[in-house]
């Protein structure tokens, strides 16, 4: 075998590789002898076929299958020599007009970089702190009043705010669409829960009156075939409902499971469940903060297939259903930057984990169980998926891997804490 590596553009590398054909020869005669124990040909014993018959049938069979393996073979042996870490399955392409004793292929790849994580205490990072205020806890109360609103049906006409009791329904050129219809629907105008121009184009009606509403769906509009479309709606208010937001008062804070009734108490409840939240929010902060600082201050070139993976996996997260039919170009264009800067994060933070080799505990894997199963009653459930389910689990190592080279970056940074304001801490997610 002989072997020349040439470097291309960026992390491409072409190898070219030849080996003697005559090489092949004994694996050619062993397939032929494997296959010709059990081989059932019409006027011979089964097994018992002679070997010239089997030749004539068999053998481009047992030659391809035995290039296939030859060049698998001395295409991994050229990656262990010349110390290459490919980032995925060669692009082979065979010369077979070159000579007739020998086999000439080439085989481009794209290696993996050479990581170096340098000037880490130089990484500038801000960190935010909860300042919970009265103001915070006030306005925490009236949003929890504001949930817990009565709905007072009025003889007037609609304003924002109000709620209405509608019959609807839609159609394109002429057409229905899929879901156009409803009775009987409840809709809190200024909600912005439906497309824009729905709910404003019902302020100013009372019960019984009909008005018909030319309006356009979103261009970004989850169900692709009606994304920018243009729509006309035919509506029928059946109620108007104002709200009346409950008062803040020792009956209401007992509704809310405070035995004392006391707004203090309450106060106090909420205060300790944003402190909670906060911690979940500012590590996730941190993460993503750290991740980009990290990527922004090393040098390091990313290997184009792990980048177009990434694309392809950032579309799917956006657009799960297929909904949105987009070309790779477009794709490209949109996600190239964020699928850069992943690939790029990924190899820095694979880096600093073998680097420190960190080892994962057990307290570290109930640690982050508790962590994702807060807020729910099914703590056992959530361990038992993890642990019992080989893919969740290396997911969740991964995971917390990531947390430890994370948490390494932090501890080797410059750091400066920011107060914030549960309302502004809510903002960075």
């Amino acid at each position: 075998m002989t072997s020349k590596v040439k470097n291309l553009k960026g992390l491409e590398k072409e190898l070219s590789i030849s080996f003697s054909l005559k090489d092949m020869d004994p694996t050619i005669e062993s397939k032929l002898k494997e296959l010709s124990k059990n081989l059932d040909l019409k006027g011979f014993r089964k097994g018992k076929v002679p070997m010239n018959v089997v030749k004539s049938k068999y053998y481009q069979q047992c030659y391809n299958e035995s290039l296939s393996e030859h060049i698998e073979q001395n295409y991994i042996q050229v990656i262990i020599d010349e110390k290459l870490n490919p980032v995925a399955p060669p692009k082979i392409s065979i010369d077979e007009n070159k000579n007739k004793e020998k086999l000439f292929f080439k085989a481009l790849i794209e290696v993996m970089p050479e990581v170096k994580i340098v000037n880490i205490e130089k990484i500038k990072l801000e960190k935010p702190k909860l300042k919970v205020k009265n103001i915070d806890l006030e306005k925490a109360v009236e949003k929890i009043a504001d949930q817990y609103k009565e709905w007072n049906l009025v003889e007037r006409k609609s304003k924002n705010g109000d709620r209405v009791k509608a019959d609807f329904s839609g159609t394109i050129n002429g057409e229905e669409f899929d879901n156009n219809k409803a009775e009987d629907f409840l809709i809190e105008i200024g909600s912005k829960q439906l497309i824009p121009g729905f709910e404003e184009g019902l302020i100013g009606l009372k019960a019984g009156e009909e008005k018909k509403l030319d309006i356009t769906f979103p261009k970004d509009y989850q169900d692709s075939k009606l994304a920018s479309k243009p729509v006309n709606f035919d509506i029928v208010v059946k109620e108007v409902l104002e709200p009346k937001v409950s008062e803040i008062n020792e009956e209401f804070v007992k509704k809310l499971g405070i035995e004392d009734g006391k707004i203090e108490t309450l106060h106090s409840k909420i205060k300790e469940g944003m402190e909670k939240d906060a911690i979940t929010l500012i590590d996730s902060y941190m993460k993503k903060n750290v991740i980009k600082e990290l990527s922004k201050s090393q040098k390091l070139e990313v290997p184009k297939t792990l980048v177009s993976e990434e694309i392809s996996r950032i579309d799917k997260e956006n657009n799960p259903n297929g909904d949105i039919k987009i070309s790779e170009k477009d794709m490209e264009k949109l996600y190239m930057k964020e699928a850069t800067e992943r690939v790029k994060a990924g190899l820095l933070l694979r880096e600093i984990i073998n680097n420190e080799k960190f080892e994962i505990t057990q307290k570290n894997i109930s640690d982050w169980i508790d962590t994702v199963s807060r807020g729910n009653n099914n703590r056992s459930e959530i361990e038992n998926y993890y642990m019992n389910n080989e893919d969740a689990k290396k997911n969740m190592e991964s995971v917390i891997l990531e947390n430890f080279a994370v948490k390494w970056v932090i501890e080797k940074a410059e750091v400066s804490e920011k107060n914030y304001s549960f309302d502004k801490l809510m903002e960075l997610r």
